[in-house]
């Protein structure tokens, strides 16, 4: 785990645990078992937010790239119930595939969370992302973000 914490956090990502595995465990009993799936480039985030989200109950899915740049092939492979997108990916930003998903008839409800180490909150929100974090994050933000992007999915649903 050091050589893991060490690398990640050259990589931009604060990573402690202090959490009680019981809380955890009634966490999941209440949210039920989402799935999440995480596209970034480096393979050590990809890693960690999995490693994160799976402690808190959350199914997860990674992958280090969209492949030949069709976002719906994954989307329809995988079927998250929230998608962690890198700002910079394939060369691509992550405007392109925002604005792609909300006007998807399938898939335009989907939340979406954006992460990247250039702060375009503004321009990710308002392409239509739930939210955005900055990094280098700490996993508590990542899943306190992750957690109000699925609450106001639920209040939207009722």
């Amino acid at each position: 785990m050091n050589e893991r914490l060490h690398h990640a956090q050259a990589n931009g990502i604060i990573f402690t645990s202090n959490n009680n595995f019981a809380v955890h465990q009634q966490k999941s009993e209440l949210m039920g078992n989402l799935k999440v799936l995480v596209i970034d480039d480096d393979p050590t985030t990809c890693n960690l937010l999995e490693t994160v989200l799976q402690m808190e109950a959350y199914q997860t899915k990674a992958v280090n790239s969209i492949g030949n740049g069709d976002i719906f092939s994954l989307l329809k492979e995988e079927k998250p119930d929230l998608l962690i997108l890198d700002f910079h990916l394939d060369g691509e930003e992550a405007l392109t595939y925002i604005t792609a998903i909300r006007t998807n008839q399938d898939w335009q409800d989907l939340p979406i969370l954006i992460t990247s180490a250039i702060d375009r909150r503004q321009d990710c929100i308002e392409t239509g992302a739930n939210e955005f974090v900055l990094k280098p994050f700490n996993w508590q933000e990542i899943i306190g973000s992750i957690n109000k992007v699925r609450n106001d999915f639920i209040q939207q649903e009722v």
